[in-house]
Parts: structure tokens; sequence; C-alpha cells
């Protein structure tokens, strides 16, 4: 997992897995970590790829009612 800092504010950056490609435009997900602390961002990071992670998975599934991967904030398009 990518954790860089990019002026005083760390931030997730990391590629979709093959498996999320059919429901995820993106090759690459950042998402924003809101906070200049590297160990909060560490345990920040592993909780927004794991909300990430779901949401394609629900998606795969047809779920639709659950919470989608796009809409984790902070999350930008490459």
């Amino acid at each position: 997992m990518a954790i860089i800092r990019r002026g005083s504010t760390y931030h997730l950056r990391k590629r979709v897995p093959l498996r999320f490609r059919l429901i995820e435009v993106r090759e690459h997900v950042a998402v924003s970590l809101h906070t200049d602390s590297e160990k909060l961002a560490i345990r920040k990071a592993e909780e927004i790829w794991s909300q990430l992670v779901e949401g394609w998975e629900m998606a795969l599934r047809g779920d639709t009612g659950g919470a989608q991967a796009s809409r984790v904030p902070g999350c930008f398009h490459l």
C-alpha cells in the first residue's frame, strides 16, 4: 500500500485490483487521509482500502443497496 505525503498531508495511492476493473474505471485510486501524522495515516489507509474493496465486492455481487467504493470521501480519479 503506497502512502505518500503531498505537502503536509498523507494520501493513499494504490492500483485497483484486476478483478474489479469491470466495475471500477480508475486504474489507480488516490484518497486524502486528512492527516499529517504518518502513524495515523497508516491506520486510516488500511480502513479506507478495506471500505473500497468491500464496495467493489458488493458491486460484483450486484448489491447496489450498500456503499459504493467511489463514494469514499476524498477519492478522486487519476
